[in-house]
């Protein structure tokens, strides 16, 4: 059983059928997953999946709901990152010229954190991870 890591954008694919082939892709990869592995979701990512939007579809509240609640599912809480992600990401932008997310800097060092183990991350945004993965031996899934 590996952890996965799963980031916003993939549940935004997996919730939002509109872009059929990552819909398909993603809901797919979730469900395997599902069968067979952990899937971490990093507690600020729900900030962003779960918005007004979605939160008005009530199908997929529920859907979501008993995804989130399965005993292979572990919502990692982000206290132990955050004031270093936040650093982090003014200077990233400012000094490194490389602008990113708050909420994706604190995946990044989920990423990194040796005690998650993470064994994949499943994203569309491959370059804002692909130099992390790589360095930890974390497999990149984008398709």
């Amino acid at each position: 059983m590996s952890n996965l890591l799963i980031d916003t954008c993939f549940w935004y694919a997996c919730y939002e059928p509109e872009e059929r082939e990552r819909h398909d892709f993603a809901t797919k990869f979730i469900e395997r997953g599902l069968q067979r592995d952990t899937i971490i979701v990093p507690h600020p990512t729900l900030y962003e999946v779960i918005n007004t939007r979605f939160s008005k579809q009530e199908k997929r509240m529920v859907r979501f709901r008993e995804l989130l609640t399965k005993h292979n599912v572990k919502v990692v809480n982000d206290d132990e990152y955050k004031e270093r992600a936040l650093d982090l990401t003014f200077d990233f932008s400012v000094k490194e010229k490389r602008p990113m997310s708050f909420v994706d800097m604190i995946i990044r060092l989920m990423l990194d954190d040796t005690n998650l183990k993470i064994k994949a991350l499943a994203t569309f945004n491959e370059k804002d991870f692909c130099d992390v993965c790589l360095k930890k031996n974390i497999e990149l899934i984008s398709k």
